[in-house]
């Protein structure tokens, strides 16, 4: 018989190092197991008024075999303590205030681009930098740009349903 048969690996390779060093942690390690085992099924048995455990029950349940990368653990999240973090170097965001934006939307209305001399003046009245004026007004074109478009689009769309459908006229009544 063969060193690789199957046969050889499950019942005679173990005989070769029964008693050897190496294997001697490992039967000590088999045995506390067997015990342990023992142990626990004695405890089930009191547990359920010596009834009869199934192999079932015998069978430590390991929580780690049922994670996956689909179905995690649960744990639990340290909670962030202070400011929330940003890029180095950054400015925490401040929002305009309401009279900020009725003097920019004003002056959107009377212009949609403003020259260098407006934007400046525009930021010292309003206490602004003169890069957030020119960065409103770029954005607030670009809203009005995307309003626009969507606006076609809806427009479009109701035209071209409208012409898909019959008119009264169209209808055929089959008697």
């Amino acid at each position: 018989m063969s060193d690789f048969s199957i046969e050889y690996i499950l019942n005679r390779a173990g005989e070769k190092y029964d008693g050897t060093n190496g294997s001697l942690g490992v039967r000590q390690q088999q045995q506390q197991q067997q015990q342990h085992l023992e142990q626990q099924h004695d405890q089930l048995q009191q547990l359920q008024g010596n009834q009869q455990a199934t192999f079932m029950d015998q069978i430590p349940v390991l929580d780690w075999l049922q994670y996956t990368r689909y179905h995690p653990p649960k744990l639990q999240r340290t909670l962030r303590q202070g400011p929330a973090k940003r890029t180095p170097g950054r400015l925490p965001r401040i929002p305009f205030t309401p009279t900020q934006l009725q003097a920019l939307e004003s002056a959107y209305k009377a212009s949609n681009y403003l020259s260098a001399e407006d934007a400046n003046k525009l930021a010292d009245s309003l206490d602004l930098t003169n890069t957030r004026v020119k960065i409103w007004f770029q954005n607030r074109r670009a809203r009005e740009r995307r309003d626009r478009r969507e606006k076609d689009e809806s427009y479009d769309s109701t035209l071209s349903s409208n012409a898909s459908s019959p008119e009264p006229d169209d209808v055929i009544d089959i008697v």
